[in-house]
């Protein structure tokens, strides 16, 4: 539940015409929705009271992120090689993102595919840089992993990402040699 919170300084005294005192209110929403409240202030002089309100009210909102692409193809890579490629998380909402990645799938013969990070917090009109990177470690194999990233209290994507492995190619430019004769 989303809630507006007052904090008020308890007033030792009297507050003298014309002066001023400073109120701090704060606003911390657990929900995406609208909130309004009001804050009643009375204010006494002898016999005499006037009532004054406040109203207040904010809007809690989801943060929302996207990812620059959602598919990675690594290609052929030559065994104990390895590449890399970026992706970015972008946060388009105007609330702090935290994110967590996790792997929900993947071949399980070969886990040539890792990031560089699993969890990240993005700042409002942010973004942040995720390393993917293929380091094959079996000949002939076909890798292909999936991730999930959850972003707390907003949306979920998903990372494709595929890659293939092959041996080192070395050829000979010839199948044959000939010394001719010897003495």
């Amino acid at each position: 539940m989303s809630h507006l919170t007052i904090f008020v300084c308890y007033i030792l005294g009297i507050l003298k015409a014309g002066a001023k005192q400073d109120l701090v209110a704060s606003f911390a929403p657990t929900e995406a929705k609208v909130t309004i409240t009001s804050a009643v202030f009375t204010f006494k002089e002898g016999s005499k009271s006037v009532k004054k309100v406040l109203k207040m009210s904010g809007i809690g909102k989801y943060p929302f992120v996207e990812i620059s692409t959602d598919k990675i193809d690594f290609e052929s890579l030559t065994v104990g090689k390895t590449t890399s490629q970026t992706v970015r998380l972008r946060n388009y909402s105007q609330v702090k993102a935290q994110y967590s990645i996790e792997l929900i799938s993947d071949d399980g013969k070969d886990k040539s595919i890792i990031l560089n990070k699993y969890k990240g917090l993005i700042e409002p009109s942010g973004s942040d840089a995720i390393t993917v990177t293929f380091n094959p470690t079996i000949v002939g194999q076909c890798t292909n992993t999936q991730f999930q990233i959850d972003v707390v209290g907003g949306n979920e994507l998903k990372l494709t990402c595929k890659g293939e492995s092959h041996g080192i190619d070395v050829m000979l430019s010839s199948k044959s040699i000939q010394f001719g004769e010897v003495q």
